[in-house]
Formats: structure tokens, C-alpha cells, sequence
């Protein structure tokens, strides 16, 4: 395909992806299919991951999981990330750390723990969640948090470090 031949396909998608979804993506966000992605990786089904994301090792992925640009998902000390969640942009997960072995010059091991997001968590942009930390079911992560420490199901936690705000009520009436 020539030079002119790509040019007319890039305006032509940015086009149809400004009046389906209102926004302008990069050249290869248009031309990918993320659900296709998400599938190859084996995530469960209508999870899409845009191709901007970072993905390290074999997290197990549920359903219905929407994994935004620009996030990093580690998953070499294990990860998993339950249904219906959304990564938002800048989103960080990590399942190892490397201090130990820095520090020690190399005489201490990388340390790698599992790390655990359930059901239909939001996590907003720019989080960071450290390797052996769960978040429980329905809970918000708010953006820009450090998550170090385990969050209950049903809560809304946010800072540096992340601590519980409030808790949700099942019927979602106090969001």
C-alpha cells in the first residue's frame, strides 16, 4: 500500500471511530481490533485491551474487562483480575518487586506475590496496586492511589497510600 493509499485509510477510520465513539486515536488503535487482543492473550469474553497496554506474564483475566491505554499489567509473581472491572488510563499492576535485589547487590531474590482484583472494580487513572495486594468485589480505587495494603469489598479508597473512605451500600444508593 502506498503512501497516499494509507493516508486516505487513516482519515477514513478517524472518521468512523469520531462518529461511533467521539474521540481521535493513534494510527495503530484504529487499525487493531482490542478484542482480538484480549482474546489471543485468553481473557474471558468481551474484555478488550487497547494496544498501548503493557501485559508481563499470564494474568487470568475474567470477563467483560476493560483495559485502558497506557496501563501496565505484571503478572509474573501472579495476577488476577476478576469480571467486569475497568483499568483506567495509567493504570499500574504490579506482582513483583526488584528493591530487595537492588539494594542487596543482587544477593537477595526478586520477590514476587500474587496480586488479586475482584468483580466489577473500578480503578482510576493513574493508580498504582503493588504486588500481594487484593481488592475486594465493587470497590473504587480513586485516581492517582497507591494501593499497598488489602481493600475490603465494597469500598471506596484513594491516597498515597490508599486508605478506605467509605463503604459502598449493596444497592449502590450512596455512589
Amino acid at each position: 500500500m502506498d503512501r497516499k493509499s494509507m493516508e486516505a485509510l487513516r482519515k477514513r477510520l478517524s472518521r468512523q471511530m469520531s462518529e461511533k465513539w467521539d474521540r481521535v486515536l493513534p494510527w495503530d488503535e484504529m487499525l487493531l481490533d482490542r478484542w482480538a487482543k484480549a482474546r489471543q492473550l485468553g481473557f474471558g469474553e468481551g474484555t478488550n485491551s487497547y494496544e498501548h497496554a503493557f501485559i508481563f506474564g499470564k494474568p487470568k483475566i475474567g470477563k467483560g474487562v476493560w483495559i485502558g491505554f497506557f496501563v501496565l499489567i505484571d503478572a509474573t509473581g501472579g495476577l488476577e483480575i476478576g469480571d467486569g472491572c475497568e483499568l483506567s488510563v495509567g493504570v499500574q499492576i504490579y506482582s513483583h518487586t526488584t528493591h530487595a535485589r537492588c539494594v542487596s547487590e543482587r544477593k537477595l531474590e526478586t520477590i514476587r506475590k500474587p496480586t488479586k482484583i475482584g468483580d466489577h472494580v473500578f480503578i482510576g487513572p493513574n493508580s498504582i496496586v503493588l504486588a500481594g495486594v487484593t481488592i475486594g468485589d465493587h470497590s473504587v480505587i480513586g485516581a492517582g492511589s497507591v494501593v499497598n495494603r488489602d481493600i475490603p469489598a465494597y469500598s471506596v479508597a484513594a491516597g498515597v497510600p490508599a486508605r478506605v473512605l467509605k463503604k459502598i451500600k449493596r444497592d449502590f444508593s450512596n455512589l
